[in-house]
């Protein structure tokens, strides 16, 4: 498939080019930036370009050779004899695969119990994509559609437990590599009470925090009383809540009057808004899109005025 074929906003990058910081890169391959630094100076690579302000710039090529590396130390190999093979090896410039594809091999890899299989699948997904397709268009849709085949009686729930502790585990992983802006604007990211489902949830916290907010994330079950109070004390921008069931907005709508004295904009989300936006509006908040660019784009723009330039 040429590169043309793909939308836009999934267009796979020059294979060579430096462009990925230190933090994505820590993102994408869950090595750390001064294990890099080692390897630069100990290997000669890494082999990142340098920007005009001297930040270092990683290619697809560099990820390519540090998830290699990775592998192999996993695998026993000492250090310096993996670094050997890295650089024997001749990375091809092999077709990108697109995301439906690379959905269909992780949805296989879950079905036939195989983790390996899924870490190569996001590996090469976080080489071609961005944190926030890789997210939307890899993670999320795949959760859906094991969930549909749960519900069709075609895979056992063992297999979509599986899946929910992969991706989950997944999710809080990229949340703990994106970079902490201690002078961001703050936002607390919580799930409704009775409301176990994180995926939504997680997905905006790890999107906000590559946003430059320093984000508080309190995940699923979360007391309306405690979440207010812990609003009055830290006093953030804005406060997320995602509910994905009838009873958990009903818990919402009871604890209406605490919600709306919070001293900051309340932001809801969730497959049960989704289903009636009108919800948020009786709450006294805003309803952010399902779609978590969209979500992001309607966020900061109604926080415009208190965050200033740069968001």
């Amino acid at each position: 498939m040429s590169h043309s074929s793909f939308p836009p906003s999934l267009q796979p990058p020059s294979f060579s080019t430096g462009k990925y910081t230190v933090n994505e890169v820590e993102e994408r391959t869950g090595v750390a930036a001064t294990t890099l630094r080692q390897w630069e100076r100990r290997y000669g690579f890494p082999n990142p370009e340098r920007s005009s302000a001297g930040y270092r710039l990683y290619s697809d090529r560099d990820i390519h050779q540090i998830q290699t590396m990775k592998g192999h130390i996993s695998n026993g190999i000492p250090a310096s004899r993996a670094a050997e093979l890295v650089k024997e090896l001749q990375i091809p410039l092999a077709t990108p695969q697109p995301l439906p594809r690379l959905r269909e091999e992780l949805i296989r890899a879950f079905i036939d119990l195989d983790e390996a299989a899924a870490d190569a699948v996001l590996a090469e997904a976080h080489t071609l994509y961005p944190v926030e397709a890789v997210m939307r268009d890899l993670l999320a849709s795949t959760m859906i559609e094991l969930g549909d085949l749960w519900h069709q009686g075609r895979i056992t729930t063992t297999t979509e437990h599986l899946a929910s502790s992969y991706v989950y585990g997944r999710l809080r992983s990229l949340f703990n590599l994106a970079s902490t802006n201690q002078m961001g604007p703050v936002a607390i990211v919580a799930c409704a009470p009775l409301d176990q489902h994180e995926l939504g949830a997680l997905m905006v916290a790890v999107a906000l925090r590559r946003s430059g907010f320093r984000v508080y994330y309190l995940g699923a079950n979360t007391p309306v009383d405690d979440l207010a109070e812990m609003a009055h004390t830290i006093r953030p921008a804005c406060v997320l809540i995602s509910a994905s069931t009838a009873a958990s907005v009903e818990e919402l709508t009871i604890k209406r009057e605490t919600l709306q004295d919070m001293p900051a904009l309340a932001v809801y989300g969730g497959s049960a808004f989704n289903d009636r936006p009108e919800l948020a509006t009786t709450l006294g908040g805003l309803y952010l899109a399902p779609d978590i660019d969209r979500a992001m784009e309607q966020l900061l723009k109604s926080l415009s005025s208190q965050l200033g330039e740069g968001y």
